[in-house]
């Protein structure tokens, strides 16, 4: 659907670097990363609001690198909304098809987009008398109503309350599912990325990272940068002998078995809640590979749960659901055994893996001691 080629532009001493990138039809793409990372950029060029220096882009088959913005059929939702002040609801969902001269075609979609957005009560009103959440619809309905190939999404949950943000964040995938509409998204927020998208490219300083599906981003960062940014928190240096896919990993005075894309320097992450946390086994019992006793140093209380800062063969943080959580029964002082399933351990090679640095994400990382091989 989208397809982008080696895509540079500039903007005072900004730079968009050798974009590549390709969209699939019908998906929800969201383009994730810090301010500063040219995320809007990359969506103003696309919608022909930036020219960008060298490169193409290809929206349906079309080379559209040249063409204006009237003539690229994306619908674009920017971040402020820029709804006409003067205009009505109804006026403001037309302005398109009108400047477009489809004059015929505006009153049934007028309907159609009122219905579908909740928004036919508020037609006769102007954005003045709107709340943040109506705005958004009336935005929205203005720029399918064109019939885009694909809808551009610019921060459009980040001016909204967290309550509004989740509520019309559900609004805008069912949306997506029920017109069919590529759309691609962006936002600097993993936390709604989780809930909207089926892939994701995360970008930094002008250049994109990673792309995968969220769980690939989340799980398995590919830098160092990619697992600050998704809050990794337990990150290792190490080094292992033998690639496989399950070979043993050494980490300071620890050693885990798990997937080795290569031999040599490595860096290991583990999410704190892909940490298995078992009651202590009966003394003298053996222990399974990749589980060790530790004891809880403190506990972080969080939205969702309870993280737990442990001490032992490997100072890992493991986090507890409040649906398993247990007053006392995991307190600064108790004693726990961790175990860690082979396939929630990621490694990836340490050679360029702070090509990104880290831009002032902490990326977790934590000292196992000094790995030998």
């Amino acid at each position: 659907m989208v397809r982008i080629e080696q895509l540079k532009a500039t903007l005072g001493e900004f730079q968009l670097q050798d974009i590549d990138l390709d969209i699939r039809d019908r998906e929800y793409f969201v383009v994730l990363g810090p301010t500063g990372a040219g995320k809007t950029v990359l969506l103003e060029c696309i919608a022909g609001l930036t020219w960008p220096a060298e490169g193409r882009i290809w929206l349906g088959g079309r080379d559209v690198t040249a063409l204006p913005p009237e003539q690229r059929q994306v619908g674009y939702l920017p971040q402020d909304y820029a709804l006409f002040p003067h205009m009505t609801v109804r006026e403001n969902l037309g302005f398109g098809l009108l400047v477009r001269q489809r004059t015929a075609e505006i009153p049934a979609k007028i309907a159609r987009y009122a219905e579908l957005l909740g928004i036919g009560h508020l037609l006769d009103r102007v954005p003045a008398r709107l709340s943040g959440g109506e705005k958004q619809r009336v935005a929205l309905g203005r720029a399918l109503a064109i019939d885009p190939e694909i809808m551009l999404l610019d921060e459009p949950l980040s001016a909204l309350d967290v309550a509004t943000r989740e509520r019309i964040g559900d609004e805008l995938r069912r949306i997506h599912d029920s017109t069919g509409i590529t759309s691609l998204h962006i936002c600097h927020n993993f936390d709604e990325t989780l809930r909207l998208a089926d892939r994701v490219a995360l970008m930094h300083q002008g250049r994109i990272v990673q792309v995968g599906t969220p769980d690939d981003i989340l799980r398995r960062p590919n830098c160092l940068f990619a697992a600050g940014f998704v809050r990794s928190e337990n990150t290792f240096a190490g080094v292992a002998a033998t690639a496989g896919p399950l070979a043993p990993i050494r980490l300071g005075s620890t050693t885990l078995l798990a997937a080795v894309p290569a031999p040599g320097a490595l860096f290991v992450t583990i999410r704190p809640d892909d940490v298995e946390i078992e009651p202590p086994a009966a003394a003298g019992a053996a222990a399974p590979p990749n589980r060790w006793r530790a004891t809880v140093e403190r506990v972080e209380v969080r939205g969702d749960g309870y993280a737990l800062q442990t001490a032992g063969a490997l100072p890992i943080t493991a986090f507890v659901g409040r649906p398993q959580w247990r007053r006392g029964q995991y307190a600064a002082g108790s004693v726990v055994d961790l175990h860690l399933p082979p396939s929630v351990i990621h490694a990836f090679p340490a050679a360029g893996a702070d090509r990104f640095g880290t831009g002032g994400y902490d990326d977790g990382r934590k000292s196992a001691g000094d790995p030998q091989p």
